[in-house]
């Protein structure tokens, strides 16, 4: 089913999102972006109509302007910060994305594509019109959402190392705390999931 937001709900969605990042600790010019463009956003949101359980928009902070050990941190489960797994340097993604601070729109966590193997996500979403997320974008998703209560994600708009893997967020075995780390492209897991927006900017 498709809807659209009311400006006083996304408005409000709006605040808690900046509320949230500078609670886990984002500079405070990095909010200032992102709070400067709220009028954009709102406008650009009451505009588009939300998928059954689509999020109307999340702030991103690229890695151009955080790196991967500071943006990871941002995600908690209870008391339990993020963990990278992996490194960073030889991440590189596949989608153009902007060099500062912005926001996507009309995203899907995931659920739509479990068990679904990263190798086949951007055929799928092609013909849906839509983008899969980059690490700094999943990363924001696992900021904002429990998303990895419920599953863990691909971020399939990105690579590691290779062009055969893919980074990916979860919750590390035994321990719950959230990790970052990577697996290859052809492998598919039913906990998992490619999460995907419809627009960024």
């Amino acid at each position: 089913m498709l809807k659209r937001k009311g400006r006083r709900q996304l408005e409000e969605f709006f605040n808690f999102q900046i509320t949230t990042i500078r609670d886990r600790g984002a500079p405070e010019q990095i909010v200032e972006i992102l709070q400067s463009q709220k009028g954009v956003v709102l406008k650009k949101a009451r505009k588009l109509t939300f998928g059954n359980g689509n999020i109307p928009f999340l702030p991103v902070i690229p890695r151009t302007f955080r790196g991967i050990y500071d943006l990871i941190v941002m995600v908690k489960n209870g008391e339990k910060t993020g963990r990278v797994c992996l490194d960073p340097t030889e991440i590189s993604d596949v989608a153009r994305t902007p060099q500062t601070p912005y926001y996507i729109y009309n995203v899907e966590d995931g659920s739509a594509t479990r068990g679904e193997p990263p190798k086949n996500i951007r055929k799928i979403f092609k013909g849906q019109k839509r983008c899969p997320l980059t690490v700094a974008e999943a990363i924001a998703l696992a900021i904002h959402t429990d998303v990895l209560l419920r599953h863990y994600v691909w971020a399939s708009g990105s690579r590691y190392g290779f062009a055969d893997l893919v980074p990916d967020i979860g919750l590390l075995d035994g321990s719950g705390r959230p990790g970052l780390a990577w697996d290859y492209v052809h492998n598919s897991f039913n906990q998992w999931g490619s999460p995907s927006c419809g627009n960024r900017g």
